[in-house]
Formats: C-alpha cells, structure tokens, sequence
C-alpha cells in the first residue's frame, strides 16, 4: 500500500489532525495533544486546542525576552541581540520568525544610502495584547513557587 504523501512542514504526519493544522498555517504542522474526554464538549475541545496552540507559539525559549524587549519600543535587529543579552543570531532569528508568523510581531526594512539594510521589529496590538498574561504567568509563578526551591 503506498504511503500517502507528506505535508510541508507536518514532521511526516499523515494523521488528518496534523494535517488539519497543517493547512490552517500551524508553524510544524504539530497535532495537539489532546486530554479530553471522548464526551468533551466540541467547544472544550476547541478551546483545549486554543490554548495548547499559544502555549506552542509563545513556548520558544527566547519567545518571551523578545517580547518584553519590544514592548519598550521599536529595535532594530542587534539592538534587541544585545538588549536580550543574545551572543548568538540564530535563537533570535527563530523567535521574530515564530512571532512574525503569528503577527506578533512586525518588521520594517530600512534601506540607506548604499549601506545594508536594516531591519526593524516592533509589537502588533496582538503582541501587546499578550504582556499581561506574561506578567500574570509570572506573579502566579512567584506566588505559588514552593520555599524549598
């Protein structure tokens, strides 16, 4: 039996899930794990599938650091290397990516006088609309963080 063919960017899934999410523009194409029951309501399970989804997108380890530097304003590429204290492009570059994908995130580029063109990020209402959460995330943290740690 031949094998069905694989999905831009599914991990070689061929489960209908993954390809769901696949061509809704899920960023790897990534099935979701699902703890609900088979009684679930479709709207549990929908809401589940939400929230796993902005868990993935903002799970990037430096995801949450690009974030809460651009919400001090529009940086330009290595500004915000340095500001984030990355010693490396490549982290970087993976973070703007995942965050332009989901339109987090917005990039201008800025062409001079025969030099190279500069790239310039800055927060969409959608990342601005996440900072509180982020900080919600954190004082639940510190809050419920055992003394033993």
């Amino acid at each position: 039996m031949p094998r069905p063919a694989r999905l831009p960017d599914s991990g070689g899934s061929t489960d209908c899930t993954a390809r769901k999410h696949a061509e809704r523009g899920a960023p790897g194409g990534r099935e979701p794990v699902s703890t609900a029951g088979p009684d679930a309501r479709p709207e549990e399970h929908d809401r589940f599938e939400d929230a796993y989804e902005a868990a993935r997108i903002l799970s990037g380890k430096w995801v949450f650091a690009v974030l809460v530097h651009l919400a001090e304003g529009p940086r330009y590429h290595n500004d915000l290397a340095r500001s984030a204290g990355m010693a490396e492009n490549k982290p970087l570059d993976r973070a703007l990516h995942r965050l332009l994908h989901v339109r987090m995130v917005d990039r201008t580029v800025h062409t001079g006088d025969g030099s190279a063109p500069r790239v310039r990020y800055r927060l969409t209402p959608r990342g601005y609309s996440v900072l509180p959460i982020i900080d919600e995330l954190a004082d639940w943290w510190r809050a419920t963080e055992s003394p033993d740690r």
